[in-house]
Order: structure tokens, then sequence, then C-alpha cells
């Protein structure tokens, strides 16, 4: 007989951000992921308490496994509270993501502490905040510890079910997971790309593989007339560069996220035929360093790190915080791309593994003027054989 397959979304359903879910495989319980979303300024969590309403759980710490698919903040930012809670539970992640996790959890704080503490004494308050927020780091430390780090095409075997790590894409270190459990495959994407970047390749999708379930992280499932810009984050490397080499100001350059910041610093490398010198602000700068150990190549021999004083001359500026009152003679540019798929590679994708179910989360609200989902699309495709789940929040589904 075989085992039942549960899934529910605790965060990341038919929303961006806060992306976790529960996978119930006959009689194990795993966490996917454990992030944190941000609207309108306020952050949002995982309903983690949603869990006991199931008929499996009394309480989180019944959770056996955790694994995490990538470091951005909104798959892996509630890590340390959902560590708290499920204290037993095994964690596992690559070498890369484990690193780039550690800086966005443990380190940041650490530097918002320093960078306040050289503006001045604050009153009380502030004091027994950074406090607050140095204890909660240090714990954080000792549960990163505990995290169990894994290598693409690694197999475990938990007895029940099986679990093997493939490439995603996306971003250095991010992986998918294939798990097995009796005859039945699920695959879960976490956030991935089919094409490459300067810092990474594609995802691997191992020929002959036969999904039962793919638990896709559909970004843009409902914008068909979403398409990436053909190599726009070359394309946009080459436009600063040669912006600033006729421009009679210093370019800065504002990235949104550090894994956007060190792959255009890649970017830059690659096409600076001019030879131009490039600042990078410290926290980038860090994150590069760090992925410099691992050996993913991030810098050249013109790269800097900014300091106190302001360089002359001419120069790129690359910032993850381009609000400094310092940047006023610069001429600033924000500096956006996308890592995901785009709705023909997902179309591409879903075509390849031809799962007989595809449960969409972390899916952008905005639905197109057409009103179709990659679910409308894939309906007129005589070889598709996909049948389609929108998974909503605290909703509970056998798959």
């Amino acid at each position: 007989m075989e085992p039942d397959i549960y899934f529910m979304p605790l965060g990341g359903g038919q929303r961006v951000g806060a992306s976790c879910y529960y996978l119930r495989l006959g009689e194990c319980n795993l966490i996917l992921d454990a992030g944190t979303g941000k609207e309108k300024g306020l952050v949002f969590e995982p309903d983690l308490h949603s869990l006991v309403t199931t008929p499996f759980l009394q309480s989180v710490g019944q959770i056996q496994q955790i694994y995490i698919s990538h470091a951005h903040a909104d798959h892996v930012g509630y890590l340390p509270e959902l560590m708290n809670m499920a204290s037993m539970a095994e964690i596992y992640m690559t070498e890369l993501t484990a690193l780039l996790s550690s800086y966005q959890l443990y380190d940041r704080p650490y530097l918002s502490i320093v960078a306040k503490k050289e503006q001045g004494p604050g009153k009380g308050g502030r004091n027994r905040k950074e406090q607050r927020l140095e204890d909660k780091r240090l714990e954080t430390r000792y549960r990163l510890d505990q995290i169990t780090t894994v290598s693409y095409l690694q197999k475990m075997d938990f007895g029940r079910y099986q679990v093997t790590f493939l490439p995603a894409g996306h971003i250095p270190g991010a992986m998918m997971m294939l798990f097995t459990c009796g005859k039945r495959k699920i695959l879960y994407t976490g956030d991935y790309s089919l094409e490459g970047t300067p810092l990474t390749d594609g995802c691997m999708i191992p020929d002959g593989l036969a999904v039962d379930t793919v638990i896709l992280c559909g970004l843009h499932a409902r914008q068909p007339q979403y398409a990436k810009r053909a190599d726009c984050l070359s394309k946009t490397a080459q436009e600063v560069l040669a912006l600033a080499q006729q421009s009679k100001l210093p370019v800065m350059c504002r990235v949104p996220q550090l894994s956007k910041g060190i792959e255009f610093i890649r970017a830059l490398n690659e096409w600076n035929v001019w030879q131009i010198p490039v600042y990078i602000d410290p926290s980038v700068m860090e994150i590069a360093a760090r992925m410099e150990q691992l050996s993913v190549p991030v810098l050249s021999s013109r790269d800097r790190i900014m300091g106190v004083q302001m360089p002359q001359g001419h120069h790129i500026y690359v910032t993850s915080n381009g609000t400094s009152g310092r940047c006023k003679d610069y001429q600033k540019v924000n500096v956006d791309f996308c890592l995901h798929e785009d709705f023909p590679e997902m179309k591409k994708f879903l075509k390849q593994l031809n799962p007989r179910q595809a449960v969409i989360v972390h899916c952008a609200g905005e639905i197109s003027p057409s009103g179709q989902t990659i679910e409308q699309v894939l309906m007129n495709d005589p070889e598709c054989r996909t049948q389609f789940l929108f998974a909503e929040e605290r909703e509970l589904y056998q798959l």
C-alpha cells in the first residue's frame, strides 16, 4: 500500500514572501523553506500554528527534517525561529546556502549594531533594543552551527523516504529537492531558473526523470506576458560601463539584494574593457569575499572596498544601500534584473517534466490582462498530462 502524501503552504502560497511549506511523506513530517516577507514596510511570517490544525501534529516540535532551498530572506529569514520551535529537527542546505544564510541571519545584525554604536551613544531604550538584537544573534549562531550541509546529486535515505539534491540555478547554492516515497517522486523546486547567470549554471533536470508531483515556485504563473530581456544582466552591465565612461560624474549603482549585487559585480568585471575602478560597499564586498573562499569567482583586481573617504576620479560604486547622503555627486542608477524563471521558461520546464500534478506556490498576485495562467496555456497542449493546483495558505491538500 502506497503511503499518503499531504501538503500545506504555511506561507508563500499565492503571494511572494514567507515561503514555508509542510510536506508529509507517509509518517514523516518535513518543512520546505522558512522565510519571512515584507509588505507595506511590515514584516510577515509563516503561520506555523496552522500545523496543529492538521490531524498529524500536536506541536511544531514533531517536525523531523527541514530543507532550505536557498539563502534569500523570503526562504530562510524565519529559520532561527523555526529551529527554536522544532529544536529536534535536522536542517539541510548546501554549503554556499549555509554561508549566505549565516551572513543574512548572523553577521548583518552584528554590522547593524556596530553601525549604530559608531553613530554615538543612544538612549537607554535603544541600548535595550540593541541588547535584544545581540542576544537573538548569539542564539542564531548556536542554531546555525547545527546545520548539515549537502552536495548536489547527493542522495540521503531516511528509511520511509529518500531525497536527492539538484542544482536549481537562480543564485549560487540554490537547490531543488527530489523526494521518493514508495513509488512516487515529488520535486520541490524552490526558486529556480533554466538559464544560467555569471555565477551559476541553470537548474538540472536529469534525463528520464519521471516526476509524479512538482511543487513549483511559480512566480510568474499568472503572467504569460512576462518574458525576460535576453542577456539582461550582461546588457545592464555594459550600459552602466558605457555611462561611466561617458559621464563627467562617477556612477552609483543601487542593487536591491546582496545576491544581485555580487552577480552585477561579476558582470561588470566581465565587460569592463575600459578598466574603470569599481568600489563596493562593505556588505556586498563581505559576501563577495566569502564566496571567493568557496571558489566562486566574483572579484577582480579593479575592485575596491568603499571606505570612509569617498574616492576621487572616474569610478563605479555598487551599493545595496543607496540612501547615503555622502553620494550627492554621483549619477545614480537603479540596477535590477530577474534571477527567476520567466513564463516561457516555466512552460518549457513543465513540458520537459510533464508531471501528473503541478502544485503552484510563491505566485505573484497580479493576474495578466488576459486572465490566463500557466494552467490555461498548457491545457491546449495535447502532450501535457499535468493537473494544476494553485495551493492556498493554511489549506491541507492530499497529493
